[in-house]
């Protein structure tokens, strides 16, 4: 997937102001099209007029965020006769040559990382993981894990060519695609859901050969246990230990998870949740014995076990809902 890149002050912009919200919401189809289909900034006229009407083209033009034939912008090269051209395009996004070297990096490793994999389990057997953790993760089997694996680091636009932005990267600074890192994670930033987390680039060096969610730098934060002690899993299960659980059959797996932050997340709510059932499961209670000679007892407490019960009921109900709504949003989100 590759990004159309905006920065943080592009709302505020004269620029922006001036054109108005229609005229810039066709700018922001139009560069993500260039995105989409490489083209480093250059659009076709009959892309550019079955996406918006003459009247919001016009103001782009006016304000100088789109450029047409024969403009004359020093920055920013002519696009063909009847075409367009997005202003500053490569100043922001990268090249199509970039992308394309990127993307064949990204398939070597993940050969590697497979090829890895299968050396491990043919070393290690079944490891350490137990059948039951097996069994609830077997989406990580291999049709599945080429589905789940992560797309290319550098996932921007460009164009077929070698472009200026090839040969002056390193003086200018491109700036950096809008993928987060690692660290922030869900509550590392406030406490919500991991969302599109993104791990850090991966290695080429020796940990290359070390299991994807090692080279991938995986580590549990403090902002990843607030997560946990603030939604109650904390309190269900033990925290370290799910961890170190999640962080083994990973490892004897090879899989590597798009989001980690995520992965764990889902772990660690897959297991508060079973904790949780457990808890709620009836247990047997004391036997009463009657009184000889028929004599009444006084009325005895609430039984605490019915207490427990309930509670545990609805605990589990909540992480139910909770996993559901975390899925709902990871499914808009994708």
């Amino acid at each position: 997937m590759a990004w159309f890149a905006l920065d943080d002050g592009f709302d505020t912009h004269p620029k922006v102001r001036k054109a108005g919200n229609a005229a810039v919401g066709l700018f922001v189809r139009l560069g993500v099209h260039a995105t989409r289909h490489l083209t480093e900034g250059h659009l076709d006229g009959d892309i550019v007029r079955s996406y918006g009407t003459a009247p919001n083209i016009r103001k782009l033009l006016a304000v100088g965020m789109l450029h047409e034939h024969g403009h004359a912008c020093p920055r920013c090269p002519q696009p063909a006769e009847g075409g367009y051209y997005i202003h500053d395009y490569l100043d922001y996004n990268k090249s199509r040559a970039q992308i394309e070297a990127a993307r064949e990096a990204a398939r070597k490793r993940q050969n590697r990382g497979r090829e890895n994999a299968r050396r491990n389990r043919n070393g290690r057997g079944n490891g350490a993981e137990s059948s039951a953790n097996r069994d609830r993760f077997e989406d990580d089997s291999a049709p599945n894990r080429s589905r789940n694996d992560p797309p290319f680091e550098d996932s921007t636009a460009g164009q077929s060519e070698a472009s200026r932005r090839d040969t002056h990267e390193g003086a200018t600074g491109v700036p950096s695609p809008p993928l987060p890192s690692q660290n922030y994670g869900v509550a590392d930033v406030g406490g919500d859901s991991a969302g599109s987390g993104a791990h850090a680039p991966r290695p080429d060096g020796p940990s290359a050969d070390l299991a994807p969610i090692d080279a991938d730098g995986f580590t549990l934060t403090d902002g990843m246990r607030r997560w946990a002690h603030r939604d109650g899993y904390a309190s269900l299960i033990d925290l370290d230990h799910s961890t170190a659980q999640f962080v083994s059959h990973y490892r004897s797996t090879g899989a590597r998870r798009r989001s980690w932050p995520d992965a764990w997340q889902k772990w660690i709510r897959d297991d508060a949740k079973k904790a949780a059932e457990r808890r709620s499961a009836p247990q047997q209670g004391a036997f009463l014995v009657p009184l000889p000679g028929g004599g009444q007892t006084t009325p005895s407490r609430p039984s605490t076990t019915d207490q427990r019960v309930r509670d545990g009921l609805a605990l589990a109900a909540r992480l139910r809902a909770k996993e559901a709504a975390a899925q709902n949003t990871h499914r808009e989100t994708s």
